[in-house]
């Protein structure tokens, strides 16, 4: 894998604390792998995730709303977010090997 991508309802101060993606994370940084995690909401402490090898935290949800219409419409929502990021990172890696224009999306 070029990217490891992982998910968690809540990314904040107890992430790095024993949730899933913190042990993802400190996996695929042995491996020398960039890893972004997505998160329902975005909470205190969140930045202590860049310690343990989270290097970005995406959120799901793009404006506020009530959790029973994020829960419906959460297929969306994730696919939304996975694609707001991933066209960041290929921009990154547009800027990486210094080519002028960025990769299309299929």
């Amino acid at each position: 894998a070029d990217l490891v991508i992982t998910a968690e309802g809540a990314v904040d101060y107890q992430t790095p604390r024993g949730k899933g993606p913190a042990e993802v994370a400190r996996r695929a940084k042995r491996c020398g792998k960039p890893v972004i995690a997505f998160a329902g909401s975005i909470g205190e402490g969140a930045t202590s995730v860049h310690d343990i090898g989270i290097d970005a935290v995406v959120g799901i949800i793009p404006v506020p709303m009530e959790l029973v219409d994020a829960v419906d419409r959460a297929a969306e929502l994730v696919a939304d977010a996975v694609e707001r990021a991933l066209r960041l990172f290929l921009l990154g890696v547009c800027f990486a090997a210094d080519n002028a224009e960025p990769p299309r999306a299929a």
